[in-house]
């Protein structure tokens, strides 16, 4: 059996990203950890009266809402890189110092060092190079998990703790969205009448093109399990939003398939897709300044 890690920027990325993939492998006997770098307590907060109050206390909210939505996918093992939420740019939260955008590098990818060696996963899962949809966050996760993926083995610039040993995953993933997958179901969508004219036409599609992606998790069977994970992260999920609310089957075809592009590529397609060369020290490239990007 292999060990899966997932590296996430906010408590529901491994709902939303990776629900399906994590339920079916644990389901399937794999071990799964879930590694997570930010409270997430500077997002909205839904279906409570006088949210506001409720902000000083949102970190450990979200903290109790990730293992309900674990305890969903089936998922027992997880960890905290323990940053603060960035928010998006320009926002307070995101010129905060101790929040994740803002960190020196080496700080954030020690830490997943240590989870990795700790954990010793033969998969490693993050997000491509624009963080699916460029939440500052997802950004950094990128950066911070193809860093570490490669660092966990440079004992120079990361020593060995005590009870540590050199591990270096044998795969990198980039989770990512499909393209194509996501305009066809919208479409179907909005032709059942699920979707309006305006929100159809208002949607600008995102994500990654067909011959990009290299791995697609068949999760329908696992819809539920994704589902009821969602539901858990109640504070973020309106009860009234429209994916808890139609049919299974578009359920299924809309949140059950989760893509992947495999790190180790042909040179040209690898090029084409991450604009920063990968190697062993990786992470020293990831120190370039923030308006680069």
């Amino acid at each position: 059996m292999a060990t899966i890690l997932a590296f996430h920027a906010h408590p529901d990325d491994e709902s939303v990203s990776t629900g399906v993939t994590l339920a079916k492998y644990a389901d399937e006997g794999h071990r799964v950890v879930v590694v997570t770098a930010t409270d997430g307590s500077a997002g909205e907060i839904h279906n409570y009266e006088n949210p506001e109050e409720l902000f000083p206390k949102l970190a450990e909210m979200r903290k109790e809402e990730l293992e309900k939505s674990l305890d969903a996918l089936g998922v027992k093992e997880y960890e905290w890189l323990g940053y603060k939420d960035s928010g998006m740019m320009g926002t307070e939260e995101n010129n905060d110092p101790d929040c994740f955008w803002r960190q020196d590098y080496f700080g954030p990818v020690g830490k997943l060092v240590t989870e990795i060696r700790k954990y010793k996963p033969d998969v490693l899962i993050t997000y491509d190079p624009f963080g699916g949809y460029g939440h500052p966050d997802h950004i950094q996760t990128h950066r911070v998990g193809t860093a570490a993926f490669f660092a966990a083995g440079d004992v120079d610039k990361f020593p060995l703790k005590d009870g540590e040993e050199v591990w270096i995953p044998e795969r990198l993933y980039f989770n990512a969205w499909s393209k194509s997958r996501i305009q066809a179901r919208r479409t179907q969508m909005y032709e059942a009448g699920i979707l309006t004219e305006d929100e159809f036409n208002a949607f600008n599609p995102i994500g990654s093109d067909n011959e990009d992606i290299d791995v697609e998790i068949d999760g329908t069977k696992y819809i539920e399990h994704k589902i009821n994970s969602m539901k858990a992260h109640r504070s973020q999920f309106k009860d009234d939003w429209w994916g808890f609310n139609i049919p299974v089957e578009f359920q299924k075809d809309f949140l059950g398939f989760e893509n992947y592009i495999l790190n180790q590529r042909p040179k040209a397609r690898r090029e084409a897709a991450y604009p920063w060369p990968l190697h062993s020290l990786a992470y020293s490239l990831l120190r370039e300044n923030h308006s680069k990007l």
